[in-house]
């Protein structure tokens, strides 16, 4: 499934990367990572760390659970807990949560839960009742401080190399090929920006321009808003983030070589080709016959998504990566 972002001649005009790391982005995104298994040695680090803070806090189960309902492992979370496209310090994204329309609340909750179960506070929450926007409002800002505060310089170093980066191919090679090389995208023609996606969206610009967010805590493929009306944003993962590669074994390596051992690890989440010569350091035609090869092997498979070619573990891909067949 594909996220389509439709571009005007206007809109490429209107193409800018957010100036710094967005706390409310990163905090409701870290909560994913909280519950994932860790992608990278940095972030299973970040876990680690992040546990023995929830032992040491007091009482935090009560607005992690709140915080957990909102931002489900998978499906979508509320638009309201990203409040802007210029919000730099949680300070300012809190006020702005608790600043919500009660329309936007309403509409946030029952596209939340519109498939599980809603908890018994939603309907206040969804009516605008202070109590509950304000309960929502400390709940995220506690999750900010124990979550992403503690690693905030380590944040703002990783999305700061990516924006140098971004705009260094802005300057050298434009918006187009900006836009095209972001992570997770898998076609650019020019008008459409494909990505992969839990769901088929497309999303039109109009004129309203696009405000790129790269973030730490994006960890697999970019995210957007729910409500199409909103000033458009796409989240992706800053480089440097991203779960590169899973580990690699001494037995896969000699097993399979040092460089299809990367190749293999490097799609531990499914990678576009373009993609995985990026991760790997080699060119794109490289990257495609170590592909071809673990794919004849079984090892992999490869999926057409528009222009790009998608490729992801088999089940005996996986199972070499986590060591199943190595005693």
């Amino acid at each position: 499934m594909l996220l389509r972002i439709v571009f005007e001649r206007a809109d490429l005009q209107r193409v800018r990367v957010a100036p710094g790391p967005d706390p409310m982005w990163e905090t409701v995104l870290s909560l994913h990572c909280a519950r994932e298994r860790p992608a990278t040695a940095r972030l299973a680090d970040w876990r680690e760390r992040t546990r023995r803070r929830f032992r040491e806090a007091d009482a935090p189960r009560r607005w992690l659970s709140t915080m957990f309902s909102l931002v489900p492992r998978r499906g979508p979370f509320p638009d309201f807990l990203t409040p802007g496209d210029r919000i730099t310090d949680v300070a300012a994204g809190c006020e702005a949560l608790a600043c919500t329309p009660r329309a936007a609340l309403r509409a946030d909750v029952a596209a939340v839960f519109a498939d599980r179960r809603a908890p018994g506070w939603a309907g206040d929450l969804a009516a605008g009742r202070l109590g509950q926007v304000q309960a929502v409002t400390e709940a995220t800002r506690r999750a900010h401080d124990l979550l992403v505060a503690p690693h905030w310089p380590e944040v703002g170093g990783v999305v700061g190399a990516d924006r140098a980066r971004r705009a260094d191919t802005l300057v050298t090679a434009g918006v187009g090929q900006m836009l095209a090389e972001l992570p997770g995208v898998v076609g650019w023609d020019g008008a459409e920006l494909l990505m992969r996606y839990p769901v088929e969206r497309t999303v039109h610009l109009s004129g309203r321009g696009l405000t790129l967010v790269p973030a730490y805590f994006c960890t697999d493929r970019p995210v957007t808003l729910m409500d199409p009306e909103r000033v458009p944003v796409l989240v992706y993962p800053a480089a440097g983030g991203l779960p590169a590669e899973r580990a690699v074994s001494p037995e896969l390596v000699k097993l399979l070589g040092r460089t299809r051992a990367e190749c293999l690890g490097a799609v531990g989440v499914p990678r576009s080709t373009s993609e995985l010569a990026h991760l790997l350091g080699t060119s794109v035609s490289a990257a495609s016959k170590q592909a071809t090869v673990l794919r004849e092997a079984g090892l992999l498979r490869s999926e057409r998504q528009g222009a790009a070619v998608v490729h992801s573990l088999t089940q005996l891909g996986a199972g070499l990566l986590d060591g199943h067949y190595f005693h």
